[in-house]
């Protein structure tokens, strides 16, 4: 149950008819810094994210090592229902390493925003233009299909993107753009600016991919969606360089359940995605992590266990199973007696309402003492020397 004010908002909603998961978890996830995969891992990882439904797999940089050919190659030869693409700087020789590795795509990086421009590049407009017709040219000649992505979008000249852009497409050298808030500096505003201005200037796809640096890389997606964008890139629990990306677990519920747009995806097996993630990436998840935490269906207060008890919706805005989860009813400092019930009923005891109060008043006891919830362990002593007595 969500909240009615959605429809009295009204506000422009562009949604595209489809609108597709573009993962780069195995690659700009692996951006994060300290996370490497193996060539298994990343298999793994890319069976899992093809059984959700994910529509495309950015599957890693070949350029950057023996290792990550070897991973995308392994990919590619998978038979997976997703389609395969990879990263490559604007340069012959790292589209060549994506071609012979088999993938489906190539995704053409070459920044267009005007710190990176100046401080990696030294192109001025007319030779960024050249250079982008060029690797494009040359990918499309190879029988890729070509995602240009002219990133640190959010901080260019908005005339010479439209221009990049429009020549691109009048030489019919890309099948998608990608833009990408590279320093997530964007707001959710500016995101739906951006991709509105571009779909006048183009009939080719958009892609958005937002980084999180404000905390903001969910609602910029979104808004990158209502604004028309038809591919949507994102990592599995948002990892990614610096505070991370787009998490997709997010961006794929808020989307069904809050403005009924669905991304095709098999949503049951987020939480088992997730836990593989963070083992194989060794990136520990926040236990309230939106979606797919441990404590997103855990509930302590009394007051709220009270409610959820009798109407699941007065403290959830959809079940737990949506996503693989299952509600857990925690005892702690601030459980009530309908929590002690629960337990005590999921464990065959029974008890007077006297015997009820004394356990309480352990439980409470013992969560102040230590600081914690209290385990199902500690109860079941607790409920022994209160029978006992």
């Amino acid at each position: 149950m969500t909240s009615p004010f959605h429809h009295a908002a009204g506000g422009d909603l562009l949604f595209a008819e489809t609108v597709r998961v573009a993962d780069c978890t195995l690659r700009d996830g692996e951006q994060q810094a300290g996370v490497v995969f193996t060539a298994a891992e990343k298999l793994a990882i890319a069976r899992e994210l093809d059984a959700l439904g994910v529509y495309e797999i950015e599957a890693g940089t070949p350029s950057v090592s023996p290792q990550d050919r070897e991973a995308l190659a392994a990919i590619v030869d998978a038979g997976l229902t997703a389609k395969i693409s990879a990263l490559a700087l604007a340069r012959r020789q790292d589209i060549d390493l994506v071609k012979d590795c088999g993938a489906w795509a190539v995704r053409l990086s070459l920044p267009i925003g005007y710190l990176q421009r100046e401080a990696k590049l030294k192109l001025d407009d007319e030779s960024y233009l050249q250079k982008a017709i060029e690797v494009t040219s040359y990918a499309r000649e190879l029988g890729l299909h070509v995602i240009f992505s002219p990133y640190d979008t959010t901080r260019c000249d908005m005339a010479f993107l439209l221009r990049v852009v429009g020549e691109l497409t009048a030489r019919g050298t890309i099948d998608r753009i990608r833009l990408v808030d590279t320093a997530g500096c964007a707001t959710p505003q500016a995101i739906g600016h951006l991709v509105r201005e571009v779909k006048k200037a183009t009939p080719v796809p958009l892609e958005i991919h937002c980084h999180n640096d404000f905390g903001l890389a969910v609602a910029n997606t979104i808004a990158g969606a209502a604004a028309g964008a038809e591919y949507l890139s994102v990592t599995m629990n948002g990892i990614g360089e610096r505070s991370g990306n787009a998490s997709l677990e997010e961006v794929a519920v808020a989307l069904f359940v809050l403005y009924g747009v669905d991304l095709g995806l098999d949503t049951t097996m987020l939480t088992g995605l997730s836990r593989l993630v963070e083992e194989l990436s060794g990136v520990p998840l926040q236990r309230h992590k939106a979606i797919v935490g441990r404590n997103s269906f855990a509930h302590e207060s009394g007051t709220v266990v009270a409610g959820v008890l009798k109407q699941p919706f007065t403290a959830e805005p959809f079940v737990p199973d949506l996503v693989g989860q299952t509600r857990e009813i925690v005892l702690g400092k601030k459980s009530g007696a309908a929590s002690i019930d629960v337990k005590l009923s999921q464990l065959g005891y029974t008890v007077t309402d006297a015997q009820r109060d004394a356990l309480l008043k352990r439980v409470k006891e013992e969560a102040v003492r230590t600081k914690s919830a209290v385990s199902e362990a500690a109860l079941v002593a607790m409920v022994d020397e209160v029978l006992a007595s």
